[in-house]
């Protein structure tokens, strides 16, 4: 069963491997939304996909001063390329996103990616 991890514990519980779908989703709120908007971005949106039962790291980037949140997904590809098409048409992130829909100040940039390559620089051997 997923249960919704945040923190370090979240990065320890799903690496991504290389080939893995990113998407990068950009929301560009009008001003006095910025925070709601925010509050459900980042609340909402993993619900969502614990409601889906999909395996995610999701990353969150806030521009105060450009009322902009970033979320940076990464996916678990086991199903391919078929879990952000699942994900993109679920019942739960559509609900999501027709709530966001008048808080925006211009529609979401979604732009998908694959994991490349993965560098971590820390202490150790």
């Amino acid at each position: 069963m997923l249960t919704r991890q945040v923190g370090k514990n979240a990065t320890a519980a799903y690496s991504f491997p290389k080939g893995h779908s990113v998407v990068i989703y950009t929301h560009k709120f009008k001003p006095e939304h910025f925070r709601k908007g925010a509050e459900i971005v980042t609340k909402e949106f993993p619900d969502a996909q614990l409601n889906l039962n999909q395996k995610r790291l999701n990353i969150f980037l806030k521009r105060p001063s450009t009322h902009e949140i970033v979320n940076i997904s990464f996916f678990d590809d086991e199903e391919g390329v078929e879990s952000v098409q699942t994900w993109h048409a679920s019942f739960d992130r559509l609900r999501t996103f027709k709530c966001l829909q008048d808080m925006l100040e211009k529609p979401i940039d979604v732009q998908v990616f694959e994991v490349f390559d993965t560098v971590g620089i820390s202490e150790g051997s």
